[in-house]
């Protein structure tokens, strides 16, 4: 019995290891997204290698939804990328989808 459950103990520590490393993941990702968000809506230069390298990283998250909204125009001048949006709301409902699933199991 004693070796069982240091077993089940090892599993429990190595599913929340991974649920841990698949959270920081998913929190860098939207933090990315977040990033293109602000830079979209404040204009920033595309021609400055930090904002290319994060329009870069960041096109092919964006890219499955692209053309599913447009983009909305604010009366000042600043944009908000709705693919942007949807991704993020995309991908937070597909990670927690993943975590409960591999919760059941």
């Amino acid at each position: 019995m004693k070796i069982s459950s240091q077993i089940s103990s090892f599993f429990g520590y190595i599913t929340a290891v991974i649920f841990g490393f698949i959270k920081k993941l998913f929190y860098l990702l939207e933090f990315f997204l977040l990033l293109r968000l602000s830079l979209k809506f404040f204009a920033a230069n595309p021609q400055s290698l930090v904002v290319d390298w994060i329009y870069d990283w960041s096109e092919f998250l964006v890219k499955p939804f692209n053309l599913i909204f447009e983009d909305i125009i604010l009366s000042n001048g600043y944009v908000l990328e709705a693919a942007t949006i949807a991704a993020m709301v995309g991908y937070a409902i597909l990670i927690f989808i993943v975590l409960k699933m591999a919760r059941v199991l």
